[in-house]
């Protein structure tokens, strides 16, 4: 199963927005099932698929009571699309797990343990809470490949920084596989700053610009008001090729990897 992580600690981002219609990007290939795993205790990206109000078994049962994965697992509308819901609960995940050894390498060995025969799933996609915490470390320790939208407006290669460091940290400690894959640029404007300007500020730090660009579109607003990915919604649109542009850049960073 390849396992992508899409997380920033910044919030404001695009990272719901990202994993909601990478997912629906994925899925359109009748062969390829997708799992996804909201991490974020703000449970955006759960509201988008089961509805606002906490559902169990969730990712705090797999977690905190070591649930097996696949228990927690629900479908969604969307042929080829299951999600393991978050949990307000999970806001106090470091309280719950303190002084366990074992602490951000939980999700990584739930999903090594999901029987594949039963649960055939190709990709798994993390949606990672705005900070550092032992959420967003559970999803490195479990992740391939890291994807890291920024707002285009709100630029900034500093503010990476300490991301960088801990995907350094995690690769280091306990998971060699773990790449970032490249950064996403979202609600893009062309006029705001050059291609040249990102690449200089990303390439110093040994970081990708994927050249799929997320434009500042009402029509993700939209097609996430509605709760369909944009690949559903306006199927034959330049926004949802966007999308399928990017599944096409993270399978040709796995095949080169």
């Amino acid at each position: 199963m390849k396992v992508i992580a899409v997380t920033n600690h910044k919030g404001g981002v695009g990272k719901t927005h990202t994993a909601f219609n990478l997912a629906g990007a994925y899925a359109e290939n009748p062969a390829t099932r997708v799992l996804l795993i909201d991490l974020d205790p703000q449970m955006n990206l759960t509201g988008l698929f089961l509805g606002p109000e906490d559902r169990n078994p969730s990712l705090f049962d797999v977690l905190v009571e070591e649930m097996p994965l696949a228990q927690a697992i629900h479908q969604t509308r969307f042929p080829g699309i299951g999600i393991v819901p978050s949990s307000r609960r999970l806001r106090n995940l470091d309280a719950h797990l303190h002084n366990e050894p074992d602490a951000q390498t939980r999700l990584a060995e739930a999903l090594r343990e999901l029987p594949a025969d039963q649960y055939p799933y190709a990709v798994a996609i993390l949606d990672c809470p705005p900070n550092l915490d032992l959420m967003t470390r559970n999803a490195l320790a479990a992740a391939q490949r890291v994807v890291v939208p920024i707002e285009a407006a709100r630029f900034s290669a500093e503010g990476l920084d300490a991301l960088l460091e801990t995907v350094e940290s995690m690769k280091r400690a306990v998971n060699r596989d773990l790449e970032i894959a490249g950064v996403l640029l979202s609600r893009f404007i062309n006029r705001r700053m050059t291609q040249q300007t990102y690449d200089r500020a990303l390439r110093e730090r040994g970081l990708r610009l994927f050249r799929t660009k997320i434009k500042d579109s009402a029509v993700y607003a939209k097609a996430i008001e509605v709760g369909r990915p944009i690949t559903d919604f306006m199927h034959r649109s330049e926004f949802a090729n966007a999308f399928r542009d990017l599944v096409e850049e993270l399978e040709h960073a796995y095949a080169h990897s």
